[in-house]
């Protein structure tokens, strides 16, 4: 298939580029909705948990990558960090059990923890789509 007609676009859209319900669902809805899984399955299995910060990590670096500036990354991942990081705690005060000592004792330092990372992750995230985007440019 020609490049031009493929449905596989790199670098995928940035953010800006999408509908703004489709920027709601990647920027709030989803850091809420994986944070608050991660939270309730923390009180069965440390290890799910540990397993799902991985993704998360991922996530973080892709959100970042749907920037074209440092700026943008950092924001993305100050608030990105900041909700999934709060909707942990909401899911697991709901599901309850034990935290399997992963979480600190003071939650304000698992959000700062949580926000510190997001934000290095959408950083480097919009650091590689800036240079992959100057690649493709040319010299």
């Amino acid at each position: 298939m020609p490049p031009s007609t493929s449905p596989v676009r790199f670098p995928p859209p940035l953010l800006r580029e999408w509908p703004v319900p489709v920027q709601l669902v990647l920027a709030v809805v989803l850091p809420a909705t994986f944070g608050f899984l991660c939270g309730a399955l923390l009180g069965s299995s440390g290890a799910v948990f540990l397993a799902l910060q991985v993704i998360g990590i991922v996530g973080g670096f892709a959100a970042g990558f749907e920037h074209d500036h440092w700026r943008g990354g950092v924001l993305r991942g100050l608030c990105g960090g900041a909700i999934f990081c709060g909707f942990i705690l909401i899911g697991h005060a709901v599901a309850g059990g034990s935290d399997h000592g992963l979480l600190p004792e003071v939650q304000a330092f698992q959000i700062l923890i949580t926000i510190f990372f997001g934000v290095l992750l959408g950083w480097l995230g919009s650091r590689l789509r800036a240079r992959s985007t100057r690649r493709q440019a040319g010299p």
